[in-house]
C-alpha cells in the first residue's frame, strides 16, 4: 500500500513537473480516443437503426396494370394464411392517389395531367417481429416477387442491409485511423517516460545503491503511464459527450432521416468505459515498454 501511495505521488509530481510535454501527450491521447469514440458511436447508431428494420420487416408488392382483381385477391388470401405474416393491406390505384395527395398537397396539380391514376395497386405486408434477418421471410418475399402479376417490390430490409454494409465500411476506416493514432499515442507516452527516466537518472542510481528493488524503482513510471492514459481518456470522454451534444445544432442533423439515424439522446455508457480501459491500457503498455528498455538491471 505504501508503495502504491509513494508511486502515485511521484507520478503526479513528475506529470506536473513537465507540464508542456505532458499536456501535449494528454492532448494526443484525448484526440486519439475521441476519434475512436466517434466511430464507435456511429457504428452503434447504424446498428440500432438497422435493427428497427430487421425486427419489423415490411414489404410492398406492386401489381401490374392489367392484372385480374381475382388473382390479386387470391394472392392476398394466400399471404394472410402465412404464419410469418402479421398484417396484409391492399392499396388500390385510387387509394394510392389519395394517399399521395394527402402527403404531398403541393404536388396535387401533377395528377391532373393523367387520365387515370398513375400509381399501381399494391399489397403491403407486415411480417411478425424477428430478432434478426430471417431467411424464411427472404424466401417468402422472393417467391412472391417471381409471380407474373407482381411488377416490383420494395422491402425495408434492403435498407437494413445497406446500412450494415456502411457500418462495416466505417468500422474499417475507424479501426484504421484509430490504429495509427493509438500507435502515435504509444510512441509519445513511451518517449515521455523515457525522458523522465533520464531526468531522474541520479535518483534512480542512488535508490539502487541503497538496495531498492527493481519494482520499487519502476512502479512510479508504470503509474505515471497509466495516469497519462487514464487522464487522456477522461478528456476524450468529456470531448465526445460535448461533441455529440453540439452536433444536433448543425443544419445537416435537422434532416428527418439523419435525426432518425442518430439519436443523440442515447449515448451508450459502455462507450465511455471502453475509452477509459483503452486509454489506461495504452499508458500502461507504453510505460512498461519504455522501462523495459531504459531501466535495465
Amino acid at each position: 500500500m505504501n508503495l502504491i501511495k509513494r508511486s502515485l505521488g511521484n507520478a503526479i509530481i513528475n506529470i506536473l513537473r513537465n507540464k508542456v510535454i505532458n499536456l501535449l501527450c494528454l492532448g494526443i491521447i484525448a484526440f486519439t480516443l475521441l476519434i475512436f469514440g466517434i466511430f464507435n458511436y456511429i457504428s452503434f447508431s447504424l446498428e440500432s437503426f438497422s435493427d428497427q428494420f430487421t425486427k419489423g420487416i415490411e414489404a410492398i408488392f406492386y401489381f401490374k396494370d392489367d392484372v385480374d382483381q381475382k388473382k390479386i385477391d387470391a394472392l392476398i388470401d394466400r399471404v394472410r394464411e402465412s404464419l410469418l405474416v402479421e398484417k396484409v393491406t391492399y392499396v388500390s390505384r385510387g387509394q394510392a392517389e389519395m394517399d399521395f395527395s394527402r402527403l404531398f398537397p403541393d404536388l396535387k396539380y401533377v395528377l391532373t395531367e393523367f387520365d387515370k391514376s398513375p400509381f399501381p395497386s399494391s399489397m403491403e405486408v407486415k411480417f411478425k417481429i424477428q430478432e434478426k434477418i430471417d431467411t424464411k421471410i427472404n424466401a417468402f418475399i422472393e417467391d412472391i416477387e417471381q409471380l407474373k402479376i407482381v411488377e416490383s417490390t420494395q422491402v425495408n430490409i434492403d435498407w437494413a442491409k445497406k446500412i450494415l454494409a456502411y457500418k462495416q465500411f466505417l468500422a474499417f476506416i475507424g479501426i484504421f485511423l484509430s490504429s495509427i493514432l493509438i500507435f502515435i499515442s504509444i510512441f509519445i507516452i513511451y518517449n515521455v517516460i523515457k525522458l523522465n527516466i533520464f531526468y531522474r537518472k541520479e535518483e534512480i542510481n542512488i535508490l539502487k545503491l541503497v538496495g531498492a528493488t527493481d519494482w520499487y524503482i519502476r512502479f512510479p513510471f508504470v503509474i505515471e503511464g497509466a495516469l497519462l492514459g487514464f487522464s487522456g481518456s477522461l478528456m476524450a470522454g468529456v470531448l465526445l459527450y460535448s461533441t455529440l451534444k453540439l452536433l444536433p445544432s448543425f443544419s445537416i442533423f435537422k434532416i428527418d432521416f439523419i435525426k432518425d439515424l442518430f439519436n443523440f439522446n442515447i449515448i451508450p455508457f459502455n462507450l465511455f468505459i471502453q475509452l477509459v480501459v483503452l486509454g489506461t491500457a495504452i499508458g500502461l503498455f507504453s510505460a512498461l515498454f519504455s522501462i523495459k528498455k531504459y531501466l535495465k538491471n
